[in-house]
Order: C-alpha cells, then structure tokens, then sequence
C-alpha cells in the first residue's frame, strides 16, 4: 500500500469515527423519506425521534448498461409492499440507511452506515447491523421478511448503493466481520450470495495494520462494483414480483 493511499485511509477512518450521526454540524446535511411514512429515528439508540423530508432522492441512469436497475420510487414501492419503510440520510460524507417495520416506526430492523471515501470514487460501508429480536416482534404481527430471501438488509443497502451511484461511486466496499468464526462463515457466504467478491483476510499480521486501522477490526475484505450488485439485486426484486414490477 502506498503512503499517500495509507494517509487517506486514515483520514477516511478518522472522518468515520469523529462525525457520528448526529454529532455532524454541517451545512450540506440531507434527509430522505422513501416511503409514504414518517421515517424511524437515525440513530439506532433512539428510537423516539423522528426525522422530517427536506429533498427528494434521485438517481439518474442514463447509462444504456444500467437503465434496468430499479429506481428509488421502484424500490420503496417494493419495500412499503412488503411492510417496511425505508429512511437515508446524509451528513457530509457519511450516510445512513434504516429500516422500520411499516406499522410500528419505533421497531427497527437494522441499518446501514457508512461514506464517501476521499477521492469520491468507492463507497465504504462501515456497519450493517439487522436486529434478530426486532425481526421476531414483526413476525409476530404478520412481517413476512422483506420480500426476497436476502431480507430487509438488502433494500437498505439497495438505497445506500444508490447514492453512492449518484455521488460518483464506482465500487463498494465493506468488512464481514470476524469476531465468531461460525457467525463470519455465514457473513461472508450471505455476501457472496448478494453478488461480492471476497478480496483479501484482514488478520492480526503486521501487513494488516493499515487495513484495521480503516476497519476497525479483523474480517473478510469485500467488494464488488456498484451498477452490477444493483443490476443483480434489481433482478432479484423483479423476480420475488413475478415480473411485475
């Protein structure tokens, strides 16, 4: 790794770990309703707040290779269907995508964080966090799942990848992480299964401390690009409708 990309990805981890949700004061802040619904809180710790529209979420794809993938009204459509609302928003570099169960905006299914590397070109996804109990209580009042049989973790992310899309991004990347061995085999077969790419094991040798440094952690590295993941996962969704989406 060369010095210059070891600096930004300390940088990177720097402006990750020093703006968290909430804390950012900054004139560029955007929040995004995705669904007819109030949006559940942004942060995960407080689910009583609730956040208001300011702009509408719009992703162009002019490109003849990726006018198939769905659009934003597309996937909210699909997720409020299927009892969930979605909500995104961003704050400078970072972004957050949250799921609710569409009857009950105080139970949140989980989320996704990350931001817009330097440089604009990769999307880092730092966190992804579904939450088993939450799932459970939704069940019981009738949630099916979400629709495909990725579950709900894939229309957040379906929505962060789509501002990464209109940010600029040309890759996403992201680190399953290794904290049980079962639990990381499973991560990393579910991630594989949603279209990415294992690149690398970030261990505990002294060539990995850059890595961790970014990440925070030991893991599989993961990455795929933007427009195929979307293109797979729009194919997926279309499939879960019978076509008729």
């Amino acid at each position: 790794m060369s010095v210059s990309l070891f600096l930004c990805l300390i940088i990177a981890s720097f402006i990750q770990s020093s703006t968290a949700f909430g804390l950012i004061q900054s004139t560029s802040t955007r929040s995004y309703i995705l669904s007819r619904s109030c949006c559940a809180s942004a942060s995960v710790h407080d689910r009583h707040h609730a956040t208001r529209p300011t702009t509408q979420l719009s992703i162009s794809t002019a490109d003849s290779d990726t006018t198939d993938i769905l659009t934003i009204e597309e996937i909210t459509a699909f997720a409020t269907n299927n009892g969930i609302t979605l909500s995104f928003k961003t704050a400078g570099p970072g972004y957050r995508g949250v799921a609710t169960t569409k009857d009950d905006q105080e139970n949140i299914l989980g989320y996704i964080e990350g931001f817009i590397r330097p440089g604009g070109k990769i999307l880092h996804a730092d966190k992804m966090e579904i939450f088993k109990s939450a799932l459970n209580e939704a069940r019981r009042e009738g949630f099916k799942g979400g629709g495909t049989f990725l579950g709900p973790g894939l229309l957040i992310a379906f929505v962060c990848l789509l501002h990464g899309k209109e940010s600029g991004c040309e890759n996403v990347e992201f680190l399953a992480i290794d904290d049980a061995e079962f639990q990381h085999k499973r991560l990393v077969r579910y991630y594989k299964t949603a279209g990415f790419e294992e690149v690398r094991y970030v261990g505990e040798e002294l060539k990995d401390i850059p890595d961790r440094l970014v990440w925070g952690g030991c893991g599989t590295l993961m990455t795929e690009k933007i427009d195929k993941v979307l293109l797979k996962w729009t194919r997926i969704i279309r499939g879960a409708e019978g076509g008729k989406m």
